[in-house]
């Protein structure tokens, strides 16, 4: 096996199952083939690409995936977070891991992770609390001489504001349209 590039593996925020156990077991995910997937959904693998390792490499992916929704650390699409896996593996599991790996782990703090969590729940709130506005100020505009259709408001506006980035005739049609989405919610 080629050695890992552990730098471009901790910058990954989202890694599949399987790239998962094999860093975990020490095996260079870049050099393993991509599974195929049966009808069932189960991942088959080649074994050539495991030299000798590959029970042991199942044997941590059977596990990883039974309890990635119970732990907390499933994403979507056979992919788990990052770092809350290396988490659980560590300090629930407590697998033994390469070394670098194992330093990466030690450096994940649950508590941080949550609060960027919730850091980005809020933002995502106070994003989609703006754009309800903004639809609500467009839905006033529409009595205005210059604002019966979004063409003409977005005319007007880009016309009287140029030098404003976010008056520019693309970014207005864009805020209005997400504006509208986000007041349908």
């Amino acid at each position: 096996m080629a050695d890992i590039d552990w730098d471009f593996w901790f910058s990954k925020p989202y890694i599949y199952t399987w790239q998962a156990a094999a860093l975990v077991h020490g095996i260079n995910p870049k050099q393993i083939k991509f599974p195929v997937r049966d009808a069932a959904g189960e991942l088959h693998f080649d074994l050539s690409n495991f030299d000798g390792h590959y029970d042991a490499f199942k044997a941590k992916l059977d596990l990883l995936t039974e309890h990635a929704w119970i732990q907390n650390f499933s994403a979507q699409n056979m992919r788990v977070d990052f770092k809350r896996f290396l988490f659980w593996a560590r300090h629930v599991r407590k697998w033994d891991m390469p070394i670098r790996l194992e330093a990466f782990a030690k450096g994940v703090d649950l508590d941080t992770l949550d609060e960027n969590s919730e850091e980005k729940a809020n933002l995502l709130r106070d994003e989609r609390n703006t754009l309800q506005l903004i639809w609500a100020l467009r839905s006033l505009l529409k009595e205005h001489q210059h604002g019966k259709t979004d063409r003409e408001l977005i005319y007007y506006l880009s016309k009287t504001y140029p030098d404003k980035p976010g008056f520019k005739r693309l970014a207005l049609e864009m805020k209005l349209a997400e504006a509208q989405v986000a007041s349908e919610i």
